[in-house]
């Protein structure tokens, strides 16, 4: 009979679903305690997951602590797993409590006489560095690590100096020299120098720390001329610039000797990369004449690659201010190695210098400048347009996505151009599928946003797309995507107008084979851009099929949400405004209740409650100033009203109870501001959107109550302002 271990841990490892985090912990502990290694090694390596499943302080210290127990009386075998441990785990190490406990057990084991022990040791320690950066014992030990005899502990050192030079400045400073005199010295093996030149790339705390190591790196180079060690050299000092920033232009000229001189292939691609960085982190600190020698060096090269990783740096360096200010006349040499590849066969390279055209064409017209090449850039993009989707031999999605973008930039800045480009952008709508239908209905969308109106031109290519996709029996997830977006684009076109039955069978029939999360995100368009009756019989049919009434109330609240605005705004079923207001405060007072019902102890949707009863709140005003102007025909003043007035002072009072009718408006007005006030100041985490909407909310009630009570009250004052 076949013996066979039983594996006292279950398929997911961390327990049954029910399983509490103390229940999960007791299981692996009782690992931990077992005889047998492999059951050891079982439990150890299943603790990352515990901590992302149960990421709680008092689980986490627990378990490293147990964990440190069993790399201090352990073999070398159950602490490397330990040490997989903390190098997964250091999100979370910031949760040891007691983190001293912790360091001594593990730091006790860099006494054995195990050198393997010891190493493992080093690596453990480096793997928590950012918790300890300035323990002196560690850097003392690490110091002295790295003057042994024997290669495993050296290596481990130099891997724990990396980590703790990156997280301490102090250890940074005091390990300077020490690396500068291994690398410098002859007995350090050159695989080892290899490895030691990367830390110098965290000695910029300094600047007379940062100027020996640049000068230290700067010698390396025409000293030790192989590949390896002009890659890791160049990529240390890319690096110690881009943290010290007074280096740049320094690096930059020291790159571009290399990118002219060295012909080897890597060293070409490490020192784009590194100029690529250099870019990105300060464009301006660039000095004269860089950006002229990277485009001479891509028109001259006759390598495809050189030349698209060139583009690469120049795509970043035209976000800069200074580049495009520099290169913007079209006879500059940036303008003229774009207008070289922009037509190139090579549809990445066009798209890259596209891109860096439409920039800088955009920065002419975000700064009110003289505007040079504009049509040449519309031209470009427009064939790398073509290019792109008429190629039906391959998918060319990230050169299309970067014409798109450019599309929808050059619209930004001139929006004389949206017709123009949705024209093309519509030519191609109907002859595309997949993840390319999904991306022109993206930039339609974005172009639509941006002037009103601009989409109605397609209308008639939108029906019939959503026509044809409606025979598609299992749609694929980007078919399923493209009907949603062109409801999106449905919905934003016809903004504004009145709905057709065309228009109306034709988001029924999409809805029909979509799933159900994809119809909400129809819905959702569908408020989004006013269509509430729409939006709220979609949510009438999804209400029923979630999976817990917490859903099935979130999904009522929604439905009558829109009910409620669409009440609003259909004048055909109830012409009369007071009617539509109390059918839209009956609506709100219903999705107040459903989301009350739909709240959780860890949802409380307490802020969507809010803003949801002010909203019926403020109609409610509104309908009372309704009746009390409708009052003023059905109940006159009194025959006594003149006389009241003459008793009271308050020569207004001879219109009746009108007077004292708006009076109680005005309050109940100031009072809804009031409220939305206080919401602005509880939503601290809202988005800006939001805040900006509550506070425009806030000051409609403000102008509405001076509006009345500039009427309703005889000594009202100019000075009332908003606030």
């Amino acid at each position: 009979m076949i013996g066979v271990r039983v594996n006292s841990f279950n398929e997911n490892g961390l327990g049954e679903p029910e399983q509490d985090a103390n229940s999960a912990l007791t299981e692996l502990d009782k690992g931990l305690r077992s005889g047998r290694v492999g059951e050891q090694c079982e439990a150890i390596v299943r603790f990352p997951r515990l901590f992302e499943k149960y990421p709680f302080p008092i689980l986490i210290n627990s378990s490293l602590l147990k964990l440190a127990d069993v790399f201090r009386v352990g073999n070398n075998f159950l602490r490397v797993w330990v040490l997989r441990v903390c190098q997964q785990s250091e999100k979370h190490l910031d949760k040891i409590l007691n983190v001293d406990e912790f360091v001594r057990r593990i730091f006790s084991v860099i006494h054995s006489n195990d050198p393997v022990a010891r190493a493992l040791t080093l690596r453990t320690l480096g793997s928590v560095a950012g918790i300890i950066p300035e323990r002196q014992q560690v850097h003392h030990s690490i110091r002295r690590s790295l003057d042994s005899h024997d290669t495993v502990e050296v290596e481990a050192a130099i891997y724990a100096a990396m980590q703790f030079a990156a997280q301490s400045k102090l250890f940074a400073v005091s390990m300077c020299n020490k690396i500068s005199d291994m690398i410098q010295g002859l007995a350090t093996p050159a695989h080892m120098k290899l490895q030691l030149i990367p830390i110098l790339q965290h000695m910029h705390h300094d600047t007379s720390t940062a100027a020996m190591v640049r000068q230290l790196c700067t010698d390396l180079l025409p000293s030790y001329p192989a590949q390896e060690f002009v890659l890791v050299t160049l990529n240390s000092l890319t690096q110690l610039a881009s943290a010290t920033l007074v280096d740049i232009p320094n690096q930059v000229s020291l790159l571009l000797h290399y990118l002219r001189t060295d012909p080897r292939w890597a060293v070409k691609a490490q020192v784009l990369q590194g100029l690529h960085l250099l870019a990105g982190q300060g464009a301006h600190l660039w000095p004269p004449g860089a950006v002229e020698a990277i485009v001479d060096v891509a028109l001259n090269t006759p390598y495809q690659k050189v030349l698209s990783w060139s583009l690469d740096v120049l795509q970043v360096l035209a976000k800069s201010t200074a580049t495009c200010h520099s290169q913007l006349h079209p006879d500059s040499p940036l303008m003229e190695l774009c207008n070289r590849s922009c037509y190139s066969s090579n549809p990445v390279i066009a798209a890259k210098a596209v891109q860096v055209m439409t920039r800088i064409v955009c920065y002419c017209y975000k700064e009110e400048m003289p505007v040079h090449g504009v049509s040449e850039a519309v031209d470009t993009v427009e064939s790398l347009f073509l290019l792109v989707t008429c190629d039906s031999g391959q998918e060319h999605n990230y050169e299309l996505k970067v014409c798109l973008r450019c599309a929808v930039s050059l619209c930004q800045v001139h929006r004389d151009l949206c017709p123009r480009f949705v024209d093309l952008i519509g030519t191609r709508l109907m002859g595309t599928s997949g993840s390319c239908s999904v991306q022109l209905c993206e930039a339609l969308g974005a172009i639509g946003g941006l002037q009103a109106g601009a989409l109605l031109s397609l209308l008639p290519d939108i029906l019939e797309k959503l026509r044809e996709l409606k025979g598609v029996q299992e749609p694929s997830p980007e078919q399923v995507h493209t009907k949603v977006m062109l409801c999106t684009l449905l919905f934003q076109t016809m903004a504004e107008y009145e709905w057709n039955t065309e228009a109306r069978r034709a988001v029924e029939v999409a809805i029909e084979k979509t799933n159900l999360w994809s119809n909400y995100r129809i819905a959702r368009s569908a408020a989004r851009y006013g269509h509430h009756s729409v939006s709220a019989g979609i949510l009438s049919q999804l209400r029923e099929q979630v999976s817990s009434e917490h859903f099935h109330f979130w999904l009522v609240s929604l439905e009558e949400l829109s009910r409620g605005e669409a009440e609003l705004l259909d004048c055909s079923k109830q012409p009369s405004l007071v009617q539509r207001l109390s059918q839209a405060v009956a609506h709100y007072s219903k999705s107040v209740a459903a989301l009350k019902a739909a709240s959780t102890p860890l949802q409380s949707l307490q802020f969507q409650s809010e803003y949801t009863r002010l909203r019926a709140e403020f109609l409610q005003c509104l309908a009372q100033l309704v009746h009390t102007c409708h009052s003023l025909c059905t109940a006159p003043p009194p025959a006594v009203a003149s006389a009241i007035a003459e008793t009271t002072r308050d020569n207004l009072q001879r219109y009746g109870h009108i007077t004292n009718q708006l009076r109680k408006c005005v309050k109940e007005f100031r009072s809804c501001g009031e409220l939305y006030w206080k919401l602005y100041q509880s939503a601290f985490d809202a988005d800006p959107a939001s805040l900006a909407n509550i506070q425009i909310l806030q000051q409609m009630c403000v102008l509405m109550a001076n509006s009345v009570e500039r009427v309703a009250q005889a000594n009202y004052q100019d000075e009332a302002s908003l606030e």
